[in-house]
């Protein structure tokens, strides 16, 4: 399922979309079930297109395994097929996340926000890594250090080094410079409650984000601390792990998948850094009354 979305498919997708229609599109909701006596452990999907013809509506269908009862429902082509990505929003609680989303209207460029990739690839950097830190080394962070919404560092429950040496030449352009960011785990299992965990990285030392790390940032800076709470309540919130489960079929949360997604205001944000709430309470309250009123 992959290839319908991010750049690297995106000549595959756009050829595809221009020479044939969707018909049908059939999920598995199990990774493991499906091909799992050959070891085939990505998302696999059964795709139906008719070529040369005008796009319809999309039947869409979805089962545990290929030995489970089929549920079907065929929606509008536009809920599935965009000039961008493909949709698969193969129940009605995955068209309802659709349908809230689109009502969010901002990207991370209209906040005058980005969004970068960890620089330091631990195994290639081995030399620069430290188990026990001194005066000038700076907190090397990884996804582990992330746990139940907040980045504890050092994590002593990890075996990795939690430390980097910034004096060789070279080394000090894989740090980022002191301030708040937002960092987004890359990776995680499909079963996993959430597929996007974020937190706020808050420092006023350089650091060292590890490749399996996204962070958001402000023009390769930190950003104000209050954003960065609110980023991280709204990117923890269920809402929003529901619309990035229909949008995205892979477990990677690609820097270019958080760019295209949309997000609330920045007095939104703001507003939701103050929340007293859990995450999803926080967001529905917010934005739903915001929707609501509109």
């Amino acid at each position: 399922r992959s290839w319908m979305n991010g750049p690297y498919y995106q000549p595959f997708r756009r050829l595809l979309l221009r020479t044939t229609s969707i018909d049908t599109i059939h999920t598995f909701e199990s990774r493991s079930l499906v091909f799992g006596d050959m070891g085939v452990l990505q998302e696999s999907i059964i795709v139906h297109l008719t070529a040369g013809k005008t796009q319809g509506s999309v039947r869409l269908c979805s089962s545990l395994d290929q030995n489970d009862k089929i549920a079907e429902r065929i929606v509008p082509g536009h809920h599935v097929v965009t000039p961008d990505f493909i949709f698969v929003p193969a129940s009605p609680a995955d068209a309802a996340a659709v349908a809230w989303m689109s009502k969010i209207d901002h990207s991370l460029a209209d906040l005058d926000l980005k969004v970068s990739t960890g620089r330091v690839v631990d195994f290639r950097s081995r030399e620069l890594l430290r188990t026990y830190p001194t005066s000038i080394d700076a907190p090397m962070v990884y996804p582990g250090n992330i746990t139940q919404g907040t980045v504890i560092h050092p994590r002593t429950q990890l075996s990795k080094p939690q430390w980097f040496d910034p004096v060789p030449d070279g080394a000090s352009r894989l740090l980022v410079p002191a301030g708040t960011y937002v960092i987004i785990k890359r990776f995680s299992a499909k079963e996993e409650r959430r597929r996007i965990v974020a937190a706020v990285w808050s420092d006023d030392r350089p650091a060292a984000f590890d490749n399996k790390l996204n962070y958001i940032h402000q023009n390769g800076h930190g950003m104000d601390p209050m954003l960065a709470q609110g980023l991280a309540v709204w990117l923890n919130s269920t809402p929003v792990d529901s619309y990035f489960r229909v949008f995205s079929g892979h477990t990677q949360v690609n820097a270019s998948d958080l760019r295209q997604m949309k997000f609330p205001s920045l007095e939104q944000l703001l507003a939701l850094s103050t929340a007293n709430t859990d995450p999803d309470e926080a967001v529905c309250q917010l934005i739903g009354a915001r929707m609501a009123a509109a």
